[in-house]
């Protein structure tokens, strides 16, 4: 099986029905842990760009999750005649470094909605609370964005260079694929965890189709 047959993308964006969407917000909410705040891990552009209202963001760890690109990008970073890719968390034996934010009680409404119009539209995410290591704060629950492996938009496991090509020139209403892994390579140094893989992954896209402008 040649890889242009082997790595097909879906040809429509799945959306998630309201009703659904919806469900699955009230179920999160009703299991959050008791006397607990809501911390959010971020581990892909949750990093650098944050969504609802916080107080404190700090470095964290999430064991037993690793960060992949493995997501179809029909809309976000890519479109269904130029599809990007995704990031996503995978249950693995390791870890992933990210960054964690304590959203604010008194605003909680509106940074669940916020989150959950993010990042809940296709329903290739399950929202999962797991329990990270936040620099000064110690071992904390918080809620992140593990996928679906039974979504139409979960690309599985790819050769690098197949990443590569599909990343070079995608682009969707939030900007340009490549620059979508720049920015994630970029946090990743500024927290000393540089991802040896995502490196790799940005030389190859930067040798294919330039630097970012």
């Amino acid at each position: 099986m040649s890889e242009e047959k082997q790595y097909v993308p879906p040809k429509s964006f799945a959306r998630l029905a309201d009703d659904e969407r919806h469900r699955l917000l009230l179920e999160v909410r009703a299991s959050r842990p008791q006397g607990e705040p809501v911390w959010v891990f971020g581990f892909g552009s949750l990093m650098w760009r944050p969504e609802g209202k916080y107080d404190v963001i700090a470095p964290a760890y999430l064991k037993g999750y690793e960060r992949q690109f493995r997501i179809w990008s029909l809309r976000g970073r890519g479109s269904p005649e130029n599809p990007g890719l995704g990031l996503c968390l995978e249950d693995c034996a390791g870890g992933c470094h990210g960054l964690a934010y304590r959203l604010i009680e008194e605003h909680l409404d509106e940074s669940f909605d916020l989150l959950w119009k993010r990042e809940m539209g296709s329903g290739v995410y399950k929202p999962t609370w797991v329990s990270v290591d936040v620099e000064g704060h110690g071992r904390v629950p918080a809620l992140t964005f593990v996928i679906n492996r039974a979504h139409q938009n979960y690309t599985g496991p790819m050769p690098i260079e197949v990443m590569a090509k599909h990343m070079c020139d995608a682009y969707g209403e939030n900007g340009r694929n490549r620059d979508y892994l720049a920015s994630t390579v970029e946090e990743l140094r500024k927290l000393n965890k540089p991802d040896p893989f995502l490196e790799e992954l940005l030389s190859l896209v930067e040798a294919r189709c330039g630097k970012r402008d």
